[in-house]
């Protein structure tokens, strides 16, 4: 018999894949093929080379038409956000991840983290038979019960490990350590405190509520890498903690879609899969069908 833990196809994985993939259209949108893969634009191949893997990157593959292999990825990306047929979108959307964190000029974290955790939701979206990720629960077989469930558990430990190597490594910095690393960070020339909010965190920075403001970012991030192992009432109360956390990012600092993708990553790795999202009843009725009721099933033979 199959519990209902042992059901990862609901809406909780399928609204996580179509932020993630709404996170990589909107940077393709955002900027022109030019700006976004410069290098392969230049003839020189000590310049626009890569290794042998990096080489299968959509975009190297028609680095002389760039514009097209654009074109391509926004027609890939485009059925993932809508969430049709995860079994027959899931490659498609892991190489046009992969591509952009291969060969875009300047990436994020968040480029290289949809890049990853579209590849390990590959097992749950290639058992996932539904037409489309929002609608009811999906059922499976035993192998396929096992195959997603092992994309899942890697999902979440690599979310793990993203905040975990986020909080280890800031520990190491002095500024981190004596709590002033917020001023300096809302104060950067890059990514720092967009202009309508610079006199708020100019203020704040020349506060003491810098160093309190600056340790809870550390604590944040350990509780989201012990998250792995904590009670399920912990890891949802948590969830909307830490998503307000990453909209305050992309508030304070410009990075919405960095924020979008971590978001998907909190999702994944808070929300218990089986436990689906419950939409209104009114858009249940104009988007998808009725969530048909959960019940055991028999493994297939």
């Amino acid at each position: 018999m199959l519990t209902r833990a042992d059901r990862p196809w609901t809406n909780v994985y399928g609204i996580a894949r179509s932020m993630l993939a709404l996170a990589t259209l909107l940077t393709l949108l955002a900027n022109s093929s030019e700006s976004l893969f410069a290098p392969l634009l230049v003839p020189d191949p000590e310049i626009s080379g890569r290794g042998p893997l990096s080489q299968l990157s959509l975009f190297f593959l028609a680095r002389n038409h760039l514009l097209a292999a654009k074109l391509l990825a926004i027609v890939f990306l485009l059925p993932v956000i809508a969430g049709w047929r995860p079994q027959l979108t899931a490659i498609p959307h892991w190489w046009v991840s992969f591509s952009f964190a291969a060969s875009a000029s300047v990436i994020d974290g968040g480029d290289v983290t949809a890049s990853i955790l579209s590849l390990l939701l590959v097992p749950v979206a290639l058992t996932d038979h539904r037409a489309w990720h929002w609608e009811g629960s999906g059922t499976g077989g035993r192998i396929a019960s096992i195959a997603a469930q092992t994309g899942e558990v890697l999902v979440r430990a690599q979310v793990a490990i993203i905040y975990l190597f986020a909080a280890v490594s800031k520990l190491a910095v002095e500024e981190w350590a004596n709590g002033t690393a917020l001023f300096y960070v809302w104060r950067g020339t890059r990514f720092g405190t967009a202009g309508y909010l610079r006199p708020l965190t100019d203020w704040l920075g020349r506060t003491v509520l810098v160093v309190p403001l600056t340790w809870s970012v550390l604590l944040l991030e350990l509780c989201l890498a012990a998250a792995l192992v904590a009670p399920l009432r912990f890891r949802v109360r948590l969830l909307p903690v830490a998503i307000l956390f990453h909209v305050g990012i992309a508030v304070f600092h410009g990075l919405p879609t960095f924020a979008l993708t971590m978001s998907a990553a909190l999702v994944l790795h808070l929300r218990p899969w089986w436990r689906p999202f419950q939409f209104p009843e009114f858009l249940r009725h104009l988007t998808f069908r009725r969530t048909r009721a959960l019940e055991p099933v028999s493994y297939a033979p």
